[in-house]
């Protein structure tokens, strides 16, 4: 049979009350403190005025605990919603999108100016005066003698033509050279037309008229006459270029020798040196005064 230990270790019946009245101080009871009792069910005849009172002080403890729990969920629902304080000027500098470059900031907003004003702001510039168109000059004869008196050259001059040839695949100018006289390159200028007056010889077969050429000095005086007159000019420039076993670019190059030009000059030109012929002596004269 179920029993519990009462105040003094007596057994009790379970039919008796485990606790008739609460004991209190300063009044006749048990020795010990408030004991409340564990209700295992109703004894017969039993009270049950002190088990409701005890019902409700442990309601009201759990009313009073539950309340400092609520007590403290609102106080850290009100932390945690307390707003942030605002960041200081610097870092929301820091946060906000950088601004433009310096040089962009500072430089000023182009505004646009009056086309009239643009033109005066415009240095005045006096219009060219144009150049009279120089006079065509009156196509002249072409030469039927060269004279070079320094190195002893006096001889008939005729007219020779060219035909094209390929060499290493490029097409370019063979100019013929002429027999027992020297030749007129017949595309070129004639004396007195202001131009390049183009004049060939051997140098050492069938005539050999320019033998002596490559003995010329710069300052020395060539003579050319034909139907229109004499006209004399000096030596200006003596070149030696290479023929035999150079690039055809180079020989290309020595040709341009031959093109025409816009100031009158005589060209010359023959093999060197005497029977080898690798060489090309160019001679180039202008008019005199």
């Amino acid at each position: 049979m179920l029993s519990l230990v009462a105040a003094r270790g007596e057994r009790m019946s379970d039919r008796r009350p485990p606790l008739r009245r609460l004991s209190a101080p300063g009044q006749p009871g048990p020795r010990r403190a408030l004991r409340i009792p564990i209700p295992f069910g109703r004894a017969a005849g039993a009270s049950s005025a002190p088990v409701a009172r005890g019902h409700v002080s442990l309601l009201g403890a759990l009313l009073i605990l539950a309340g400092l729990v609520l007590l403290a969920i609102a106080a850290m629902g009100t932390v945690a919603l307390r707003p942030s304080p605002e960041t200081p000027p610097s870092q929301i500098a820091a946060i906000a999108t950088p601004p433009p470059p310096l040089q962009a900031a500072a430089s000023p907003t182009p505004t646009a100016t009056p086309f009239a004003e643009r033109l005066d702001g415009l240095p005045i510039v006096p219009s060219p005066t144009p150049e009279p168109t120089p006079t065509p000059r009156p196509k002249m004869p072409p030469p039927r003698r060269i004279q070079i008196p320094s190195v002893g050259i006096d001889a008939p001059v005729v007219e020779v033509g060219y035909k094209i040839v390929e060499m290493q695949g490029v097409k370019v100018i063979e100019w013929e050279v002429a027999e027992y006289a020297a030749g007129h390159h017949n595309t070129s200028a004639n004396p007195g037309e202001g131009g390049n007056i183009v004049i060939t010889g051997h140098n050492d077969w069938k005539g050999e008229v320019f033998r002596t050429l490559e003995h010329v000095k710069l300052g020395d005086e060539v003579i050319l006459t034909s139907d229109a007159g004499v006209f004399r000019y000096r030596v200006t420039e003596i070149h030696y270029r290479k023929e035999v076993g150079v690039p055809l670019e180079e020989r290309i190059a020595t040709g341009r020798f031959l093109d025409p030009m816009p100031e009158e000059r005589v060209t010359l030109v023959t093999c060197w040196p005497y029977g080898i012929d690798d060489h090309r002596i160019i001679v180039v004269a202008k008019p005199v005064g």
